[in-house]
C-alpha cells in the first residue's frame, strides 16, 4: 500500500466494505475516500473517488450477501438442533417411562440410582453422565405398544413416544398452512390438525396406528370438539376440564419448535406459543411461551463465544424478563415462570453438589404432584442442570435418572440444548438413529422440517402468522 499508511487504509476504508447500502452510508463512503491524502486533485482525484466507490460498494454488496448466507446457515443448523435435541431426549427416555427404580435397576445397563448423598457432582461425576447417555432396548421393560408411548412391539433403540408426536401434529398443522396460504394460525387451526391428523394416511396405513391414536388423544378429542364448537355433554367438554383442570406439560412437549420461526424475536416467540397452545389451561399456558421465548434467544447464541453459564444465563433472563401479558404485574400473587426457576436455584444450594440430596427434595415437592404437571418439568429439568454445572449432556443424563416421566424432562431440555449448540453436541449415531426412527414410524423428515420451519421463518418477515387474542 504505497502512499499511505497500513494502519489510515484499515481504519478509514475498510469499514465502508461494512455499511449497508443508503445515503448515509454513500456519504460517509464518499467522505472517507475524499480525505485520503494520497489521492491527487482535479479529475483523476474524482475518477479514483468513484471508480473506488463503485469497487467498494461491489465488496460490500457480496460482504452483504455472504454475511447474510452465513447468518442463514448458523440458524439453519441451530434449528435442526432444537429438533434433534428434544427428539432425542425423548427416545433417550421412552423405553424406561414412568417405571419403577427397582424394575429398571434389574434392567441392562440401567441410568445411575443416586442415593449416596456423600456422592458430589465433579467433573468425573459429569463425564460418567454423558458416557452414559444412550438408546435403550424397549423389549426389556415396555415391549407392547403404548397410547402414550411407543406404537411398535418391541420397538428398537431411538423410538419416540408421544411428547414427539404432539410436534409431529404441529408440524403437519404448520406444513398445510405454509402450502395452502392459511394465515394466521390460531389454537382452533392447532386444533382441528390433531382431528384431521388422526384421520391422515399414516394413521389408515401403519398397522394398529387407528386403534392407538384415539386412545391416546381421547380427552383431547372432547376439548377440541368443544372448540369446534360442539355442545353435547360427553362429546364435547370444556377444555378446562381436560386432566380435570390440571396445568400439565402438553404445550412443553408440543410447541418448542415454534421458537424456529422467531430466532431472537423472544416477544414474538412468546405470543405465537401462548396463542397457538388451545390445550394448556392456568399458569402452564404462561410457563410454555417464556420457555419458547428462551429457546428462541437459544437459537442466536454463540456457544464458541460463552461459558455454558453465560449462554444458559442469557436464556433464563429471557424467560423472565419476557411478559407481554404482564404476569409480573399481578397483585398479590406470584408469576409461576419465576417462582419456579428460583425455587430451582434454592435447591441446587441447598444438595451442595448432591444429586441425591436434590432428587430427595424434587419427591418431597412433587410427592402429591402429577408428575407431568407442566411445573414438574421446569423444576426438575432447570435444578438439574444447574447442579451439573451447567453441562447439557449430563443434564439430560440426570433428567432421566431422578425417574418419573423419564422422557419428557430430557426432551424438554433437549429443546432447549439443541437449540443452543447445534445437533453437533450429540453423538451423530444417535442422531442418525432417531432420524430413521423417525422417518420409518412416522414418515417424517428431519430436514424437512428444518426447510419447513426455515420457509415459514422468513415468511414470518413479512407478515402476521399467528393470530393474536
Amino acid at each position: 500500500m504505497k502512499g499511505y499508511h497500513r494502519s489510515y487504509y484499515y481504519s478509514s476504508v475498510v469499514p465502508a466494505f461494512r455499511f449497508k447500502s443508503g445515503t448515509k452510508a454513500l456519504h460517509k463512503t464518499v467522505s472517507w475516500l475524499s480525505a485520503l491524502p494520497c489521492l491527487p486533485e482535479g479529475k483523476v482525484r474524482y475518477h479514483v473517488i468513484s471508480m473506488s466507490l463503485v469497487i467498494i460498494l461491489t465488496c460490500s454488496h457480496f460482504f452483504t450477501q455472504a454475511q447474510s448466507s452465513s447468518d442463514t446457515s448458523f440458524i439453519r443448523n441451530k434449528i435442526k438442533g432444537l429438533i434433534t435435541g428434544t427428539l432425542l431426549g425423548d427416545a433417550l427416555g421412552g423405553p424406561i417411562e414412568f417405571q419403577g427404580h427397582a424394575e429398571i435397576q434389574a434392567s441392562p445397563d440401567p441410568p445411575k440410582l443416586w442415593t449416596d448423598t456423600n456422592n458430589i457432582i465433579n467433573d468425573a461425576e459429569l463425564k460418567a453422565a454423558r458416557e452414559r447417555l444412550y438408546f435403550r432396548e424397549y423389549k426389556y421393560i415396555l415391549p407392547r405398544v403404548q397410547p402414550y408411548g411407543c406404537w411398535t412391539e418391541n420397538a428398537p433403540p431411538g423410538t419416540v413416544t408421544d411428547d414427539s408426536r404432539h410436534k409431529i401434529i404441529l408440524m403437519y398443522c404448520l406444513r398445510n398452512a405454509l402450502k395452502k396460504k392459511q394465515w394466521p394460525v390460531s389454537e382452533k387451526t392447532l386444533a382441528q390438525a390433531y382431528l384431521d391428523w388422526s384421520k391422515s394416511k399414516l394413521i389408515k396405513t401403519h398397522p394398529g396406528y387407528d386403534t392407538l391414536c384415539p386412545q391416546w388423544l381421547g380427552e383431547s378429542y372432547k376439548s377440541i370438539n368443544w372448540i369446534m364448537g360442539n355442545r353435547k355433554i360427553g362429546e364435547a367438554y370444556p377444555v378446562e376440564r381436560m386432566w380435570n383442570a390440571l396445568p400439565t406439560c402438553y404445550g412443553q412437549m408440543a410447541l418448542t419448535p415454534i421458537a424456529a420461526v422467531y430466532p431472537g424475536e423472544p416477544e414474538k416467540a412468546y405470543l405465537a406459543a401462548y396463542n397457538t397452545a388451545w390445550f394448556d389451561i392456568g399458569f402452564a399456558k404462561d410457563m410454555v411461551a417464556a420457555s419458547v421465548a428462551g429457546i428462541s434467544v437459544a437459537l442466536t447464541l454463540d456457544p464458541d463465544k460463552m461459558t455454558h453459564e453465560q449462554l444458559w444465563e442469557k436464556v433464563f433472563e429471557a424467560m423472565k424478563k419476557t411478559d407481554p401479558y404482564d404476569y409480573l404485574k399481578v397483585p398479590w400473587c406470584e408469576r409461576q415462570v419465576q417462582r419456579w426457576l428460583s425455587l430451582s436455584d434454592l435447591y441446587v444450594q441447598q444438595a451442595n453438589g448432591s444429586p441425591a440430596k436434590l432428587f430427595a427434595l424434587l419427591d418431597k415437592e412433587f410427592m402429591y404432584t402429577t408428575k407431568w404437571e407442566a411445573q414438574v418439568p421446569f423444576l426438575v429439568v432447570f435444578s438439574i442442570l444447574k447442579i451439573c454445572k451447567y453441562d447439557p449432556l449430563a443434564a439430560m443424563q440426570l433428567s432421566i435418572e431422578w425417574g418419573n416421566d423419564h422422557d419428557t424432562y430430557p426432551q424438554f431440555l433437549g429443546a432447549f440444548v439443541g437449540a443452543m449448540y447445534g445437533p453437533g453436541i450429540f453423538k451423530n449415531d444417535m442422531r442418525e438413529t432417531v432420524t430413521k426412527r423417525l422417518q420409518l414410524d412416522y414418515d417424517e423428515s428431519v430436514d424437512e422440517w428444518v426447510n419447513t420451519l426455515m420457509k415459514i421463518k422468513n415468511l414470518g418477515e413479512k407478515k402476521e402468522l399467528f393470530q393474536s387474542r
